[in-house]
């Protein structure tokens, strides 16, 4: 039981930081086309969240750098 709390911890921290930083650079020209968070993708991310970072850092490299 402690692996899977650890495991939602985790996903909700990075559910946080993702939903922070999304809120922080809204005015920013990478955040225009996002669309905004309601709680079923909170939820999901929360759930698939070593998913949902890989992807983040993926797109963000790919638009800071490229």
């Amino acid at each position: 039981m402690g692996i899977f709390l650890n495991y939602i911890f985790i996903g909700f921290i990075c559910t946080f930081l993702l939903d922070y930083a999304s809120e922080k650079f809204a005015d920013h020209d990478a955040f225009q086309n996002v669309p905004d968070w309601n709680w079923g993708a909170r939820i999901a991310f929360a759930l698939f969240w070593p998913l949902g970072l890989i992807l983040f850092i993926y797109t963000f490299i790919k638009e800071y750098f490229g």
